[in-house]
């Protein structure tokens, strides 16, 4: 079995296409994939969201954005995997794809869109809950040495318990991974219609790839 856990940025395009490949090579994959989207919320992540010289309130002001969102994703996640990844998906799409500021009324919209439970994701993105996980996350994040979003740590159960952080979160590169594990073979995983390689890439696994 396949197990990833992916550091997002709550609301980064990057994160957002690293999402997709995850779920993608999910798909494509005959073995059993588990995978979670792990919400990071580091100054790294704030400073890429602010002016070249903002001000502490602004930086103070992302910091909550981000938290407040990351808890968002938390308490839709209380409601199932699937519903939390839809949420964050969708919430993604709103802040990068339709440039919509994440706030409480487009969290509450989303949640609506999602089928979720609405007064219970409400008392669970401002409870002690939501905020532990938060701190949990966080932790795990530091335990794997995650510096930068979207990062990826995977791991081949059926082989080793040793983990690979892939900071290029690619489709090509998580294939490599696949093939370098005996998982599949990257030309099988690569080969499907509807993708399209990007042929001025010179992506390459090794600087990216590293043994935890």
């Amino acid at each position: 079995m396949l197990e990833v856990y992916l550091f997002v940025n709550p609301l980064g395009a990057p994160c957002m296409r690293s999402e997709q490949n995850i779920m993608k090579l999910a798909a494509r994959l005959n073995s059993k994939v588990s995978f979670q989207f792990v919400p990071l919320l580091t100054q790294q992540v704030v400073a890429r969201s602010l002016p070249a010289q903002p001000t502490l309130a602004e930086r103070n002001a992302q910091f909550r954005v981000h938290y407040n969102a990351i808890l968002a994703y938390k308490a839709a996640l209380f409601q199932g995997k699937r519903k939390g990844r839809d949420f964050l998906l969708k919430m993604q799409t709103a802040v990068v794809a339709d440039h919509q500021q994440f706030s409480t009324d487009l969290a509450l919209s989303l949640a609506q869109a999602c089928h979720l439970d609405i007064d219970m994701f409400k008392e669970d993105c401002s409870s002690d809950l939501a905020k532990q996980a938060f701190k949990t996350d966080q932790k795990l994040a530091a335990e794997m040495k995650i510096t930068q979003s979207p990062s990826a740590v995977i791991f081949n159960c059926d082989v080793s318990q040793c983990g690979l952080l892939l900071n290029d979160v690619t489709y090509e590169a998580l294939c490599e991974v696949c093939e370098s594990q005996g998982i599949a073979t990257k030309q099988s995983l690569m080969a499907e219609p509807t993708y399209a390689p990007n042929l001025g890439s010179t992506t390459t696994l090794q600087p990216n790839l590293h043994v935890l």
